[in-house]
């Protein structure tokens, strides 16, 4: 009896503790059950916050980019201003190889630009520039102290709309000339530097100010801050100039023709 009572107790023994870990592994399944359907619940809520962070980020830079450009498509670029008269705007673009430049355009404010029909006189509104206003005022060390850092310097010649096209594009490049030999004799003469011609302006519109041509001739510095080796500058400004509202564009005037300048 003893032993018998033994053996139950054995057996009841070994009930228990299959019972138990029959337990045991039921609550390991069930935590590995709540574990992981916790983490692909956290899984799940985590990629629905990415995909929606994606598509809000979508949304912000369409919204940016739609109020960058007017109704034609093209771009504003916003400057920035170097004193109350000098304005840079930044601008990048590629060659036809894929090589990167990095460009600052840098434009006198309206009321500065070249007297119409001169290759050798500026005028701020109505006043022609003398040889001291433009080391003042053109010239200015915010000016110099710019351009001073350019890898290289790009002189812009350009031609409002009145006249032949072939007296203006003529008119253009020796406006980027004399534009190259102030800029020489203002910064470090050991930065390149070369002449672009845009030519005359071309884009007539019935929208267009005609009254004012001023501003169809500014004066322009273009400073090249990076560049990727053996960049085809001329190819990756154009680029960069191409489809601008604010900036002239090579689609609105007769040219575009770079050449190195030899003083």
């Amino acid at each position: 009896m003893v032993q018998f009572e033994d053996d139950i107790r054995d057996r009841d023994r070994g009930y228990f503790a299959r019972g138990e870990r029959i337990n045991d592994r039921a609550g390991w399944f069930s935590g590995l059950r709540r574990l992981f359907g916790a983490r692909r619940e956290a899984l799940i809520g985590i990629l629905a916050v990415l995909f929606t962070a994606t598509i809000g980020g979508l949304v912000i830079r369409d919204a940016v980019l739609a109020t960058s450009k007017d109704k034609s498509g093209l771009r504003r670029i916003i400057a920035n201003k170097w004193n109350d008269r000098t304005l840079a705007f930044p601008i990048d673009g590629t060659d036809s190889a894929g090589r990167y430049a990095l460009f600052d355009v840098v434009v006198l404010t309206k009321d500065y630009g070249w007297v119409k029909g001169s290759t050798s006189e500026l005028e701020r509104g109505d006043t022609r520039l003398t040889a001291a206003d433009i080391e003042a005022e053109v010239l200015a060390p915010q000016l110099r102290q710019g351009l001073g850092s350019a890898q290289e310097l790009i002189a812009v010649g350009l031609a409002s709309q009145e006249g032949q096209a072939d007296a203006e594009i003529q008119r253009g490049g020796l406006r980027a000339q004399r534009i190259a030999e102030w800029v020489r004799n203002a910064v470090d003469p050991s930065i390149p530097m070369s002449t672009l011609n845009l030519g005359q302006y071309s884009d007539l519109c019935s929208d267009c100010e005609t009254d004012d041509t001023s501003w169809q001739r500014p004066f322009i510095v273009i400073a090249v801050r990076r560049a990727d080796p053996e960049t085809n500058i001329a190819e990756a400004l154009r680029a960069a100039l191409s489809d601008k509202e604010n900036l002239p564009s090579p689609d609105r005037y007769s040219t575009f023709a770079i050449a190195k300048y030899r003083k």
